[in-house]
């Protein structure tokens, strides 16, 4: 059957209309999306698409085609008019030589039983016009209640041809003679027949996901990473559960979890902006391969200023200490050279030389003190160098180290004992003695406080102030260990021994998840989870890239011969690691070591004079007692759970087990024949009812021991006073009898 050409053009023009209206009602360059569905015994047909510049009239000036889509046997082919790229992951995109047309994407491209689908993604405004040399069956309608969706659909032979501006395809097999459709703005339809089917781009696993511009699906993707980062594991399965309280109480947990891991996820993507370095080598090169010159050479001028040397031979081996902010380096040399540097810019604040031998330095709370474990006693000076205390009870101090949260100053001492003073009040809180000899190898838990001893046994023995025997004690190597670190998550700590041996260990478990060879005297985890180690004059840096806690080499770096090494320590939120040597200090450029973004209230490197005396009383109000450090900080604030008291036994049951002593008594005793004159019958019953009463005597006992309970308390009750007559219906009966 063939329609005539009058109702070919009826039907034509009413399309250039629609088409016209929804392109005014939406914007300029509204993206359109097209769905094509034909089946190979379809007539071939072709659609052209026009960019008209705003004209109303294909035919006006300024109309060029932008791009042709043909349907030929058994496939859709789009033929572009300057190129079409075909790309390796099954997609196609072809791009249109107008100027107005601004994009043409070819998102999906699907064949199923038969039919061909291909989804595009066009930003242009366009006119079509259908072209047929057999033009069989064509109705074009404009759903008015859909208005607001612009929503323009195409049906051929009761199929979808085009929908416009919408996620939603309306299916419907309409009955309607197209050549009865004159007014095609006033056509009834049954919209009660119509189906919505949601349309997007099939998956692997056969589902849909939702089309989307190619900025906005890169965005999602990014926040589907951090998302998963911040998940507490994969959801769980709750139809197996029966109990439907429990399966609520669980649905409303594992919804919060989801909810806090977008919230965070959202404050890492807005809110943390800054990108962290790293390394990015080609081909077959190696990253521990690159030298500090060739990073130095790559680098701005601020940063490469954080690579330099300071050569002090006469009074090495020097220690440092960082701020928890990075701003304020301490150094102290072995020789009583002692100084206070702005890394900011690289100032020297204060230089003092106490003439005796310094062992280790350590910042207090800030920058405005610091303390030193000199030859006997260990002192605390302020910044301009002025000496405030002088703690003789530490005895010769050989480590030191700052609890910031309890303001708690802790040491070890060449005699193995472990003190625990508070800077705020001056009391001794803690004071210890480890029996494993003395130690240089000390280090606080970030995540628990807890302070942690290496001895040279080879073990490791974990402390808190309120006890006087070790949390934890483990064996970790087969000789005395020379360093040891902690991650900033507090859940690994990295080990090192004379064995020539470097553990990493899990200590919510206890294991060893890795072991390298290797020796280190200093041992430091960086914010971002680097480890570096050193021994004589080389450092290396560790870096775990696969999230599986596999440490492998990441950098490597050498000072000049023949200096030893004998502190290396990461500078908060940058990129540098410091290195305190028998010849001076250095600093080198390690890229992905520091967090890139700091919270101003926890530490601020550009804090003002103000700012740092607010947030000194800040953390003074916020000071945490020595009973609140403990392996598992969580449990503070938690409940114990309640402990069962013995339910009191019944009458019944209390008889029963009176009885079944008896028998048993009675059964024990012996029948064993006796001489004349002892074996009467008399006899055999005296001692048989001595063995029943002692068998009752236990149950007696306890029996009068609850009815003198009861009896006070009726006399307690009895000399209380008595309550008027009016009250005295409220008494119980029981406690009244």
């Amino acid at each position: 059957m063939f329609i005539s050409d009058e109702h070919r053009k009826l039907v034509h023009m009413k399309l250039q209309f629609l088409v016209c209206f929804v392109s005014k009602c939406t914007s300029l360059h509204t993206r359109f999306l097209m769905y094509y569905e034909l089946k190979p015994e379809d007539p071939p047909y072709a659609a052209k698409f026009y960019d008209c510049c705003g004209a109303e009239d294909p035919n006006a000036s300024g109309c060029s085609t932008s791009f042709h889509v043909s349907y030929d046997d058994d496939s859709v082919s789009l033929l572009p008019i300057n190129e079409l790229l075909e790309l390796s992951n099954g997609f196609t995109a072809a791009i249109g030589d107008h100027p107005r047309c601004r994009s043409l994407e070819i998102v999906s491209n699907h064949r199923i039983h038969g039919y061909s689908l291909k989804i595009a993604n066009i930003s242009c405004r366009f006119f079509f016009d259908l072209f047929h040399h057999q033009l069989v069956f064509c109705k074009v309608f404009l759903i008015w209640s859909f208005l607001l969706l612009n929503l323009l659909w195409l049906e051929y032979k009761g199929r979808v041809r085009y929908v416009s501006h919408t996620g939603v395809v309306l299916v419907h097999r309409p009955n309607v003679d197209p050549c009865n459709i004159a007014d095609g703005m006033s056509a009834s339809l049954n919209l009660q027949n119509f189906e919505p089917v949601k349309m997007g781009v099939k998956k692997e696993d056969g589902s849909l996901c939702k089309i989307m511009p190619p900025e906005e699906q890169e965005i999602l993707d990014e926040m589907d990473i951090k998302v998963k980062k911040y998940l507490r594991g994969g959801s769980a399965n709750f139809e197996a559960l029966r109990d439907k309280k429990l399966k609520g109480q669980l649905a409303v947990k594992e919804e919060l979890y989801g909810k806090s891991a977008k919230a965070a996820a959202k404050v890492e993507k807005w809110l943390m902006p800054s990108e962290g370095g790293y390394l990015e080598v080609e081909g077959i090169e190696k990253t521990w391969r690159i030298k500090q010159e060739a990073i130095v050479r790559e680098v701005d001028i601020s940063s490469s200023k954080n690579q330099y040397d300071i050569v002090l031979p006469d009074l090495g081996p020097y220690t440092l200490d960082f701020t928890s902010s990075g701003r304020y380096m301490a150094v102290a040399g072995r020789k009583g050279h002692l100084a206070i540097i702005d890394m900011m810019n690289m100032g020297l604040i204060k230089e003092l030389q106490v003439r005796e031998t310094v062992r280790d330095v350590v910042f207090l709370h800030n920058e405005l003190f610091f303390a030193a474990a000199q030859k006997k006693y260990t002192y605390i000076y302020n910044r301009d160098g002025t000496e405030l205390h002088c703690l003789k009870e530490h005895g010769a101090v050989s480590k030191l180290q700052f609890l910031k949260n309890h303001f708690l100053l802790a040491s070890i001492n060449k005699f193995g004992q472990l003190h625990y003073q508070d800077v705020t009040t001056g009391l001794m809180v803690g004071n210890f003695r480890t029996g494993l000899g003395g130690s240089d190898v000390m280090q606080v838990n970030p995540f628990n406080s807890v302070v942690t001893l290496g001895h040279s046994n080879g073990s490791v023995t974990m402390w808190k102030p309120t006890s006087a025997a070790p949390l934890v004690k483990m064996l970790t190597h087969h000789g005395p260990v020379s360093a040891l670190s902690f991650h900033s998550n507090g859940h690994l700590m990295a080990t090192a021994g004379t064995d020539r041996k470097i553990k990493i260990w899990d200590l919510r478990k206890y294991e060893v998840l890795q072991t390298l060879p290797g020796h280190a005297k200093t041992l430091d985890f960086s914010q971002k989870g680097l480890l570096a180690t050193s021994t004589g004059s080389f450092v290396q840096i560790l870096g775990d890239f696969s999230g599986s806690q596999n440490y492998s080499r990441y950098m490597t770096h050498s000072i000049a011969k023949g200096y030893q090494i004998r502190k290396v320590l990461f500078r908060p939120y940058e990129d540098v690691l410091g290195l305190g040597h028998s010849m001076g200090w250095s600093s080198i450029l390690i890229p992905g070591s520091g967090e890139p973004n700091f919270d101003t209230w926890v530490a601020n490197p550009f804090e003002t004079p103000k700012q740092r005396r607010e947030k000194e009383v800040r953390s003074l109000l916020d000071k945490l007692p020595p009973e609140t450090i403990m392996l598992d900080p969580k449990k503070i604030g938690n409940l114990r759970p309640p402990t069962r008291r013995k339910e009191k036994p019944s009458k019944e049951e209390r008889e029963a087990e009176m009885e079944a002593a008896v028998a048993d008594a009675k059964n024990s005793v012996s029948t064993k024949r006796k001489t004349k004159g002892r074996n009467k019958p008399s006899r055999r019953a005296k001692k048989m009812q001595e063995a029943v009463e002692r068998a009752k005597r236990p149950f007696l006992e306890q029996q009068k021991q609850e009815e003198e309970l009861s009896k006070s308390k009726k006399q307690k009750i009895s000399e209380q006073s008595e309550l008027p007559k009016s009250l005295q219906r409220f008494v119980s009966k029981k406690a009244a009898s």
